[in-house]
């Protein structure tokens, strides 16, 4: 019984340890102003085009992100896919926190605005391998992957991907349509996109006594 619950709270601690990271990454990527992970592009396009902090608009994205897993899923929706709000309602706070944190940070020239992006791609991929081995409660934007690889019976790799691209594609939309050009999508996002799943390999290959140790 002792064991069953230190290895719940270790799980779960790892959870907060990687949205911690995660948020920090996503202030990080913002106050660079060279794009953030396809997963914020458009919270981060909002945050631009409205009044709402960044922080604000993902809570707001998430949970419309969460309302398209109950259409997707339909009868197979459960409890398990509301609990997605509480990790989110976490790292919405967490990102506002941050960019409270961060706001000495005021990178003048492009390679300073490069070098804190590429930080906050490192970070990010620290904060996704701790939640994804957290095996506790999943983020919004893993669970309509999830959702839609279990509907359209697809890897849930390949749907994370599309998933990924389609928020991008939104948050180009949404540029366009409200700045009539591209704001908050630039090539920091690409970046992210491209180095986090490598790094995130990376992170498996050289820590994997420290995967096994998360994931049991």
């Amino acid at each position: 019984m002792t064991n069953t619950w230190q290895h719940q709270l270790r799980h779960y601690a790892t959870l907060v340890l990687g949205i911690l990271i995660m948020a920090m990454s996503i202030a990080l990527a913002k106050i660079a102003t060279l794009g953030t992970s396809p997963i914020s592009s458009v919270p981060n396009v909002l945050s631009i085009i409205t009044p709402l902090t960044i922080g604000q608009n993902t809570m707001i994205f998430m949970t419309l992100v969460v309302v398209l897993e109950a259409i997707v899923l339909g009868r197979d929706f459960s409890w398990r896919n509301v609990l997605q709000l509480v990790p989110t309602i976490i790292f919405s706070a967490l990102i506002d926190f941050f960019m409270t944190v961060f706001s000495f940070l005021t990178p003048q020239t492009y390679w300073a605005k490069a070098i804190l992006t590429l930080i906050s791609t490192v970070c990010l991929a620290w904060g996704v391998f701790f939640e994804v081995n957290s095996r506790a409660i999943v983020m919004a934007g893993e669970g309509i992957a999830a959702a839609l690889a279990f509907r359209f019976h697809q890897p849930f790799a390949k749907m994370k991907v599309r998933t990924d691209i389609t928020m991008v594609v939104m948050a180009i939309g949404l540029a366009f349509i409200f700045s009539h050009r591209l704001i908050g999508v630039r090539e920091g996002t690409l970046v992210a996109a491209i180095l986090t799943g490598r790094i995130i390999g990376w992170i498996e290959a050289h820590f994997s006594g420290l995967q096994n140790w998360l994931q049991h």
